[in-house]
């Protein structure tokens, strides 16, 4: 989680311009959402398994990338 982090910080701060505090803001944003969504995650693997949740964040997450695709 760290390297894309640190990979993204320098085109957030050339786009954005952020100051240092905001910087901190946008990390540790990041790094909250990492932990809710990995519990999160934990809990539907723990209701429905392991396999059953995955395909449903797989399906999830190819139909945004299929319409971004068509839109351009």
């Amino acid at each position: 989680m760290t390297v894309s982090i640190s990979g993204a910080i320098d085109f957030l701060q050339d786009k954005y311009a952020l100051s240092p505090a905001l910087q901190g803001l946008v990390i540790s944003s990041i790094m909250i959402g990492g932990v809710i969504g990995a519990g999160f995650s934990g809990f539907l693997s723990d209701k429905y398994g392991r396999r059953r949740s995955t395909g449903r964040r797989a399906k999830s997450s190819t139909r945004p990338r299929l319409l971004r695709l068509l839109a351009n």
